[in-house]
């Protein structure tokens, strides 16, 4: 595919440094997120994190979107804009993060549940199905391989455990742009068997899944929260993946166990 970026020595070397900072902040943010805490101070924590550090954010202003973090809470399945609400026990949050070093731009991902399983058993047991979904697919990246296995894994994951992928939402290139070709379904999709891993390629794998659902939906007055449309709960994990000679590199994550 022509969109498909390979990045040079030097571009890898800023996505790289990009990656660590992102890094450092999803951890810095997974601890903040607890009851009590508004969306709002959170995005002022990933603020203060970047002038403090001298990054810049690399998805605010990205077609007017008016955040450095996109937090979703239950229903809505992405692009959250930050706002007042205020966390409480039970509910699941998604933290999606982009960061912009020299032009290496990362993205990441993780799901939280406040309060833990105690506190929504559901919402646990399908943010800890997303993120195993993840972690065994990219065992099967591989120059030379087709993404349709990376697909195929993710979605015998997700189903096998009577969860749902949101058909629609793909994970993707990235690295100089926010948004690079190729899409990478979660989901068997054929155009998967077309695509091949190549080194130099930096692709950010996000399974996207909910309880039931398999569409979302828009609400009046906001096109940029989008909302499962069986009004479940969904979970998310994302790395951004350098893909290597022998194999690949995760360049962003939050691998831990956290849940």
């Amino acid at each position: 595919m022509k969109d498909i970026m390979i990045k040079n020595k030097q571009q890898i070397e800023n996505i790289k440094k990009s990656g660590t900072y992102l890094t450092q902040l999803l951890h810095i943010l997974y601890k903040k997120a607890k009851a009590g805490i508004s969306l709002i101070e959170l995005e002022f924590v990933a603020e203060h994190y970047m002038k403090t550090n001298n990054i810049k954010w690399a998805f605010k202003e990205y077609q007017w979107f008016p955040a450095n973090l996109c937090l979703s809470v239950n229903d809505c399945v992405v692009h959250g804009i930050p706002d007042e609400y205020v966390l409480k026990n039970g509910d699941i949050l998604k933290i999606d993060c982009w960061i912009n070093y020299k032009w290496g731009i990362t993205d990441s991902a993780i799901t939280v549940v406040i309060w833990g399983e105690a506190a929504n058993p559901l919402g646990y047991e399908l943010a800890k199905t997303t993120k195993k979904s993840l972690d065994e697919a990219i065992k099967h990246i591989w120059p030379g391989k087709a993404l349709y296995e990376y697909s195929h894994r993710v979605y015998q994951t997700i189903t096998t455990a009577g969860f749902s992928v949101l058909w629609k939402l793909t994970g993707h290139g990235v690295g100089n742009k926010v948004h690079e070709g190729p899409h990478i379904y979660n989901t068997p999709n054929p155009e998967m068997k077309r695509i091949f891993f190549q080194p130099g390629m930096v692709l950010a794998f996000e399974p996207i899944t909910a309880v039931s659902s398999t569409d979302f939906v828009s609400r009046p007055g906001n096109d940029w929260n989008l909302y499962c449309k069986g009004k479940d709960f969904w979970a998310q994990w994302e790395y951004t993946i350098l893909i290597t000679d022998d194999g690949y590199e995760i360049l962003s994550w939050i691998t831990e166990d956290l849940l």
